[in-house]
Parts: structure tokens; C-alpha cells; sequence
């Protein structure tokens, strides 16, 4: 057993790699932003600070054999430009440069899917080229790729995982979508014929432990998550069926709204204001996620374990039993 520093290990993604490394008897440390009087996670070291602080990463990489680094800016609308490189890419700098001046064995860095922005081949893999359509996407792809140069210059071990859209217990990301759905107040932008590919948290935390200490992983990047892809159009209304309500049937065109959505940035973004409607929050109904994990399962014997409709029953359910549905 070992001990291994999660990097943002109160968030969604984060906060379940912790409860599984515990669960299988390493010792765990978290580096994570303190909100509020929040408390210290029973069972795990705790160091608060900022990605952003030397001294803080420097003092969380200490010590470890491992380093999963999940931190990353809240996607905005684009009124977020400094912030989103200085988490991003600065901070994923910070981690670097901690792991090798105290001899981390690994780091296994959390990118995005979103790096391929829309896909254009079906499904994508991971020689799929760069197509980040925003800034948290842009950013994104900087930061894996300054760990792509660190990883060659100072011959250190890295791995780089690209988890497909999460979904499961502790996000609130897609609640708005199953609400809206549930009260039948869900409006379709365009023909939603786009495909989306919804990974259940527990797969893809499978994915990254596989990763640890496996010499198959070293200086490789994985897309991980599930492997079933859907139309929009075929997911709201398995939504709807789980939900056991009527589908969605109002539709409005999408090139007013994304008109709509330009001229929202171009008034608020200057200013600094965050846009109450943006293009990458339209871009959900415009861009293909469909992605292959053959890479993954050929190699380190990756099979995801919940299908994409039990993966929605499970993340409704957990809404019902928190009072958001």
C-alpha cells in the first residue's frame, strides 16, 4: 500500500478516488480549497490551500509516492480567462515541479474528453486531433500537454486520463436537465442528434486505479468511462421513461439562440459580468461525445460495469434520496 495525494479531493471526481483508494488500504492525502467552515474528510489528511500556492502544493506532494491531480477551474462562460489558465495550467505547473523535486513515483493527471471538443469521426479515440471548442477546454489541453513536456524532459512517469461525462452520486452538473425534464419544462434546442455518452463515477474511478503503479499505464493517455453513446434526442427520453414522465416535445431552432448567446458574451464578458446565457452552455445540444475505450480495456483490462440506463436510474435515484427531484 501507498500513500497518494488527490489533488482536489472534495470534488465530484476527487472525493470518490479518495473513498476508493481508502477502501483498498492506501493512505490517502487531499489538497483542496477550504469553503467556508467545511470539515476534513474522516480518514484521510487533509493539507487546505490553493493549486495556484507553491507552498501548499509543495507541502501536499511531500511525502507521497503518487499524485492524481483532479483540480480544475468551474467552467464559466468565459468571463474566467486568468482564472481558468492559472488553475489549469499554472497549477498543474506547481504539481509538476513538486513531483519531481520530491521524487513522486507517478502522477496521474485528470484532462478532459473535451480536448477533441466535437468529435468528428464516430467514435473518437485518443489520436482523435485537438479540437477544444472554449476556454475551459483550451486550457485544459494546454495543461496535458505541459505535462507531456515535463514528462519528456525530466523522465518522469505520467499517465494522462481523459474521463468521458461523468455522472453519478455527488454531481449537480445534470440536475438542472432532470428537472426540467421531470416538471416538463425542458425545451430542446436544434434536432439534438448529437450524440452524448454519460460515464457512471464508479467506472471511471476504476479506470484511474487501474492506472497506479501499472508500468502499462507510463506515458500513455486514456479515454475512460463507458461505451455506449446516444443521440440527445434518445436520451431525454430514456430520462423521461426513468423519470415516468412524457418526453420532451417543445423544440426552438438553434441559430437564434446561439445569436442570443453571442450577443450575451459580447455585453457581459467585457465587463467581467458572467453571461446569464453563453455559447458553450448551447454547445451541449451542438457537439458530439461519442469516444471508443478499446484503448483502455486492450491494455490495462479496463470493462466498465454500469450501463448507460442503469447509470441514469442510479444518479436519479441518488437526486430523489438528496430532495432535488
Amino acid at each position: 500500500m501507498e500513500t497518494v495525494l488527490v489533488t482536489g479531493g472534495n470534488g465530484f471526481l476527487g472525493s470518490h478516488l479518495v473513498t476508493a483508494l481508502m477502501e483498498q488500504g492506501d493512505t490517502v492525502r487531499i489538497l483542496a480549497r477550504r469553503h467556508g467552515d467545511q470539515a476534513a474528510r474522516q480518514g484521510a489528511e487533509t493539507i487546505w490551500g490553493d493549486i495556484r500556492d507553491p507552498e501548499a502544493v509543495g507541502r501536499a506532494v511531500a511525502g507521497v509516492d503518487r499524485v492524481i491531480h483532479t483540480v480544475s477551474n468551474f467552467r464559466h462562460g468565459g468571463s474566467d480567462k486568468g482564472e481558468a489558465h492559472s488553475i489549469n495550467v499554472e497549477g498543474t505547473r506547481l504539481v509538476l515541479e513538486a513531483c519531481e523535486l520530491h521524487g513522486v513515483k507517478q502522477l496521474v493527471h485528470c484532462s478532459t474528453i473535451g480536448v477533441h471538443g466535437s468529435v468528428r469521426e464516430i467514435p473518437a479515440t485518443e489520436t482523435t486531433p485537438y479540437n477544444p471548442g472554449d476556454l475551459y477546454q483550451q486550457t485544459k489541453l494546454e495543461a496535458e500537454q505541459e505535462v507531456w513536456r515535463f514528462a519528456e524532459q525530466a523522465g518522469f512517469r505520467t499517465t494522462v486520463i481523459r474521463p468521458i461525462s461523468l455522472i453519478g452520486p455527488g454531481d449537480k452538473r445534470m440536475l438542472k436537465l432532470f428537472r426540467m425534464i421531470k416538471q416538463g419544462k425542458f425545451v430542446k434546442i436544434g434536432p439534438c442528434q448529437a450524440f452524448f455518452q454519460p460515464a457512471y463515477i464508479d467506472d471511471v474511478v476504476a479506470g484511474f486505479l487501474l492506472c497506479l503503479g501499472n508500468e502499462q499505464a507510463y506515458g500513455q493517455v486514456f479515454i475512460v468511462g463507458s461505451d455506449e453513446y446516444v443521440p440527445l434526442e434518445e436520451l431525454f427520453v430514456i430520462i423521461a421513461e426513468e423519470l415516468g414522465v412524457k418526453p420532451p416535445s417543445v423544440r426552438i431552432p438553434l441559430q437564434p439562440v446561439l445569436l442570443l448567446a453571442g450577443l450575451c458574451e459580447a455585453l457581459c464578458v467585457p465587463l467581467g459580468i458572467e453571461p446569464p446565457l453563453h455559447r458553450r452552455r448551447v454547445s451541449f445540444f451542438q457537439n458530439n461525445r461519442a469516444f471508443d475505450i478499446a484503448k483502455v480495456k486492450n491494455r490495462l483490462g479496463y470493462q466498465p460495469q454500469v450501463g448507460l440506463r442503469e447509470a441514469l436510474r442510479r444518479t436519479i435515484a441518488w437526486y430523489e434520496q438528496e430532495g432535488w427531484l
